[in-house]
């Protein structure tokens, strides 16, 4: 019987530590995927509620002075009212008309204009009348 790790508890938890930091570097990559003039969108908050009255809000948009970036909504009730393009750091302001209805829920979402890293999108939901 072959063992590829000893038992020993230091050992292990080195290794552990090892693969925690390789995981580390890549999901925290501080270049551009080769080739690419791409960047990374970093918005904040995920998910933004609204009363059924609705009403406006705004997004602060992270990231480098290259990076070009996009936001449009996917929903008729929630429209992009500044900010629907721009480069570096910027502001997306948005408006969410009143609900007269059921409860909903619209996707706002941010895209790299490169498309070298996966969209960004934000969640925003409405109570209903």
């Amino acid at each position: 019987m072959y063992s590829f790790l000893s038992n020993n508890p230091s050992a292990r938890i080195k290794i552990a530590v090892l693969a925690v930091s390789l995981l580390s570097a890549v999901a925290c990559g501080s270049s551009s995927p080769t080739g690419s003039n791409g960047c990374q969108v970093i918005t904040g908050n995920t998910t933004t509620s609204f009363p059924a009255a609705g009403g406006t809000g705004t997004m602060s948009i992270s990231a480098t002075s290259s990076c070009t970036w996009g936001a449009n909504s996917n929903a008729a009730f929630l429209t992009v009212t500044q900010g629907a393009t721009g480069a570096g750091n910027g502001t997306v302001a948005f408006s969410v008309a009143a609900n007269t209805g059921a409860a909903r829920t619209a996707a706002l979402t941010i895209t790299d204009t490169n498309d070298a890293y996966a969209d960004t999108v934000v969640t925003i939901t409405q109570s209903a009348q």
